[in-house]
């Protein structure tokens, strides 16, 4: 396997539309995907939150992550969030979540942030990466969904 090079999306704008369609297929396809493109778009700042990146094996882009300042509306007190981790299928099992973890880590830690938070609706994946479970909280779909928290600190 080559190596992973995880780049920020406003760098590299050829990946844009593979991201929108990861992103959109994952969890918006509710919506049009025009709003996730329009979301995508205005999410990749370079030396700010809101940031995008993606992993590449080769040229090839093969996952992405972003860094919001939230991914929760009824949780704004809580921020800078890691959101939309997303690996391809035929990609998955090779650590490149955990790289694409690493880097939105290292960004957060850069922009002088103590934590870092997520929500899913995952069981103990999170918590092998370090990831503290907080609390579960509602969804608008009445579902609910689980909090983590991260201590940029240790």
């Amino acid at each position: 396997m080559m190596g992973i090079q995880i780049v920020n999306l406003a760098d590299r704008m050829e990946y844009y539309e593979t991201v929108c369609q990861w992103i959109w297929k994952q969890w918006g396809s509710d919506k049009p995907i025009e709003n996730v493109k329009y979301a995508v778009l205005h999410n990749s700042q370079t030396d700010r939150v809101p940031m995008t990146f993606v992993a590449l094996e080769g040229d090839e882009p093969v996952g992405t992550v972003s860094f919001w300042m939230n991914d929760l509306s009824c949780r704004q007190d809580l921020s800078p969030w890691l959101a939309c981790l997303y690996v391809s299928e035929e990609h998955r099992g090779k650590g490149i979540p955990r790289e694409l973890q690493h880097r939105v880590i290292e960004e957060a830690k850069k922009l002088g942030y103590n934590e870092l938070y997520l929500i899913t609706t995952h069981d103990d994946y999170y918590e092998r990466s370090g990831w503290d479970f907080i609390e579960r909280a509602p969804k608008s779909n009445g579902d609910f969904t689980k909090i983590y928290r991260k201590d940029l600190r240790i």
